[in-house]
C-alpha cells in the first residue's frame, strides 16, 4: 500500500511538473474567448447580474447555458481577475483529475497497478495538459466525466436515485462546458440504456431526467422569457443546416471520423503517432481474446464501448467539419476502456499486461518532464505572457489622456480590453480615452502586414500622427506610440 502511495505521489509531482511551471510563467492562451469570457464576469461581478445563458457557440442564435460563467466567478473574486491565477486554477484542477481518476479506476478495476499506469498516462497526456492550461469551458469536460464514469459504476452496482440523477446531471454540465460532445454524449447515453434495460429502464430514470432539467433551468427561463430564442434557432439549422466544409456523403464522413478518432487516441497515449494506437487497442483485443470474450461481461466496460461507437455514428451523421476539440471528453473513456483491459489481462497473461502497460507509459512520455522550468517556445500574439509585456511597459510609461487600440485579424480584440481594464482597476494605468492627441497601437501579427492592406492602420492613423515610440515584442506583436499633428 505504501508503495502506491509513493508511486502515486511520484505522478501527481509529475503532472504538477508539467502544469504548474509553464503557466505561472504565463504560458497559456488568452484569446478571443477567454477575453470575451472574462469581460462578461467582470460585468457580472461589478453588476450582480446573474445571467441565464453564456457564450455563443459556431452556430448563430444558439448560446451555452451560464454555468461557465457561474463557475468562473469564485475564481475571478479569489484571484482579483488575475488571469494567471485563473490559468493556475485549471492546473491544479487538472492535477486533482490525475489523483481522482486514480481511485476511479483502482474501484473499477481493484488493480492498484493498473490505476498507476492509467494515472501516469493521465498526468503525461497531451489532451490532459490541454485542458490544464486552457481558460475555457471545454477544460472542464475531464473532470466531469469522471463523476460520469463514476454514477455508471454506481448505478451497476445499485440502481439508487442518487447516482441517475448524478448521471444525467454530469451529462448536461458536460454539454454546458463542451457543446458538441455533450449533446452526443447525451443522445448516445440513452440509446446504449437500451443495451442495459434492465439496469437503466426502472422508475429511478426519471431522476435521470430531472439532473439534466436542474442543469437545463436557466436556458429554459430565457428560452420562456425570450419567445424561445434558442430553439428557433436550433429548429432552423435542423431543418437548415449550413454545411461551411466540402459536403461529403455519410460514408466518406465516416472514415474521416474513425481518422479523428485515432488522431484523438494518439494524442492520449503516444504522443500524437497514430500508428502506435495499435498497442493500446492490442490490450484491448487480447483482453477479450485470451479470456474468451469474459471481458464483454464486464458491464462498464461494455457500456463504455457502446457508448463509443455510437458516439462515433452520431458524429458521422453530423454534416460538417469535426473539429478535434468536439472530442474532449473521449480520452477520459477510452482510458477507462483501457484500464479494464489491462485489469483483466492481468488475471490471464501478467507480464504481458505489464509489458503493454509500460510501453503505453514510454510512449507517452512527455520529454518537457526532463526540463519543466525551460522556455524554448516563445508563443504567439495570443500568448497571455506575450500581452501581459505590452502591457507592462505601457505602465511604465504611465501615460495620461492617451488612446488605445489593438489590432487582430479576428476584428473584435477581447483579450487586450480586457487586460487594459484589469491594469486600469488596479491603478497600474490611466484608463484610455477616445480621441485623444496621444495614443498607442498594439498589432498583433505584424510581419504578415494585414493591419496595413486590410486599412485599419490608416484609419487609425490618417497619415496625420507621429511614431514617437516604437517596440517590438515576442509573438510578433509591435507597439507603438503616435502623436496626432492635427
Amino acid at each position: 500500500m505504501k508503495k502506491t502511495y509513493f508511486a502515486l505521489a511520484i505522478i501527481l509531482t509529475v503532472a504538477a511538473l508539467l502544469r504548474i511551471p509553464l503557466v505561472a510563467q504565463g504560458f497559456f492562451a488568452f484569446t478571443y474567448d477567454q477575453g470575451r469570457d472574462f469581460l462578461a464576469v467582470s460585468q457580472i461581478v461589478e453588476t450582480h447580474k446573474i445571467p441565464l445563458i453564456g457564450p455563443t457557440t459556431g452556430l448563430q442564435g444558439i448560446f451555452y447555458g451560464p454555468w461557465w460563467y457561474y463557475f468562473l466567478v469564485p475564481l475571478f473574486l479569489i484571484t482579483n481577475g488575475n488571469p494567471t491565477g485563473i490559468a493556475l486554477a485549471f492546473s491544479v484542477i487538472g492535477i486533482i483529475n490525475v489523483f481522482l481518476f486514480f481511485f476511479l479506476i483502482k474501484k473499477i478495476t481493484g488493480s492498484d497497478l493498473a490505476a498507476l499506469g492509467v494515472a501516469a498516462i493521465a498526468a503525461m497526456s497531451s489532451v490532459f495538459l490541454t485542458s490544464s492550461s486552457q481558460i475555457w469551458s471545454p477544460s472542464l469536460v475531464l473532470p466531469l466525466m469522471l463523476l460520469y464514469v463514476y454514477s455508471l459504476v454506481k448505478i451497476f452496482e445499485k440502481h439508487t436515485k442518487l447516482w441517475f440523477f448524478l448521471l444525467g446531471l454530469s451529462s448536461a454540465l458536460v454539454m454546458e462546458s463542451g457543446a458538441a460532445f455533450g449533446i452526443v454524449l447525451i443522445i448516445s447515453t440513452f440509446i446504449a440504456f437500451i443495451f442495459f434495460s434492465k439496469d437503466f429502464f426502472r422508475k429511478n430514470l426519471i431522476f435521470f431526467f430531472l439532473g439534466l432539467m436542474l442543469i437545463f433551468l436557466p436556458r429554459i427561463i430565457f428560452e420562456l422569457r425570450h419567445n424561445f430564442l434558442i430553439t428557433k434557432s436550433t429548429v432552423d439549422w435542423l431543418s437548415h443546416p449550413r454545411v461551411y466544409q466540402e459536403k461529403l456523403n455519410i460514408l466518406q464522413r465516416f472514415f474521416i471520423r474513425i481518422d479523428l478518432f485515432d488522431w484523438n487516441l494518439a494524442q492520449t497515449f503516444t504522443r500524437s503517432n497514430k500508428i502506435l494506437t495499435l498497442i493500446p487497442i492490442l490490450a484491448i483485443v487480447l483482453g477479450l481474446k485470451l479470456s474468451k470474450f469474459k471481458l464483454l461481461k464486464n458491464k462498464l466496460f461494455k457500456f463504455l464501448s457502446i457508448l463509443t461507437i455510437i458516439i462515433l455514428l452520431g458524429f458521422t451523421i453530423y454534416p460538417d467539419a469535426l473539429w478535434d476539440y468536439y472530442l474532449v471528453g473521449l480520452p477520459q473513456i477510452a482510458l477507462t476502456i483501457f484500464a479494464i483491459s489491462i485489469a483483466h489481462l492481468l488475471s490471464y497473461a501478467k507480464k504481458l499486461a505489464i509489458s503493454i502497460l509500460t510501453l503505453t507509459i514510454i510512449l507517452g512520455f512527455n520529454t518537457q518532464l526532463l526540463s519543466p522550468f525551460l522556455i524554448t517556445w516563445l508563443g504567439d500574439g495570443a500568448i497571455y505572457r506575450n500581452q501581459k509585456m505590452v502591457m507592462d511597459y505601457i505602465a511604465s510609461q504611465k501615460p495620461q489622456n492617451y488612446s488605445f487600440y489593438a489590432y487582430t485579424p479576428a476584428i473584435f480584440d477581447y483579450p487586450f480590453d480586457y487586460i487594459v481594464d484589469w491594469y486600469a482597476r488596479r491603478g497600474l494605468i490611466e484608463k484610455p480615452k477616445s480621441m485623444q492627441k496621444s495614443f498607442y497601437l498594439v498589432i498583433r501579427d505584424k510581419s504578415n502586414k494585414k493591419y496595413f492592406n486590410e486599412g485599419w492602420y490608416g484609419d487609425k492613423t490618417r497619415d496625420k500622427t507621429q511614431v514617437i515610440d516604437k517596440k517590438e515584442f515576442p509573438g510578433d506583436l509591435l507597439l507603438e506610440k503616435h502623436i496626432r499633428n492635427d
